[in-house]
């Protein structure tokens, strides 16, 4: 009787064991998947910069990874977050995009934003809510890192301050 249940406790262990393959074979093919699936481009957008006047376009950005940074002019947690983003993305590569329909004096933003981070800000700044309505942006800050052909490589909503960590996201987009 001894050998026998020895051979049934094992027999019953098969049944787990099938499924627990079958399942690590699944999640092997969905991540075989999702690393092939295209990659979901940023928008096409022709937007005037609202500080020079001057048409900032997704063409012009193309060639090179760059980063959408989208805030609004009332949001006073996002200061921190466009403060430490400054310092890693190189001026020409960040465009600070607001979401507010109402809020279209990107001077003033832009001068309240200089106040607030004591240096001046190089950086484009465009009253463009309907590109984050069509982007889903509803959280605030919100970061998009584009990469060199013009598709989204990662995306983060909420305060984010932590240089080193944007720099490996900026450093793996530059490298996509």
């Amino acid at each position: 009787m001894g050998v026998m249940n020895r051979k049934t406790k094992g027999n019953t262990n098969l049944p787990l064991i099938v499924a627990l393959a079958g399942s690590v074979l699944a999640l092997l093919g969905l991540f075989i998947i999702d690393a092939m699936a295209e990659p979901e481009p940023f928008p096409d957008f022709e937007l005037e910069d609202g500080l020079t006047s001057q048409s900032v376009t997704k063409d012009a950005m193309m060639g090179e990874a760059w980063v959408a940074y989208f805030s609004a002019t009332w949001c006073t947690h996002c200061h921190p977050t466009l403060d430490s983003i400054d310092l890693v993305i190189p001026d020409d590569r960040l465009l600070v995009f607001n979401t507010e329909i109402a809020d279209s004096d990107m001077v003033g933003w832009n001068e309240d934003m200089e106040d607030f981070l004591e240096r001046d800000l190089e950086r484009p700044f465009i009253h463009a809510p309907g590109l984050a309505t069509e982007l889903e942006v509803f959280g605030r800050p919100y970061l998009i890192f584009v990469d060199s052909g013009g598709n989204i490589h990662s995306d983060r909503e909420g305060l984010w301050t932590d240089v080193g960590e944007m720099t490996e996201v900026w450093e793996e987009t530059l490298s996509a």
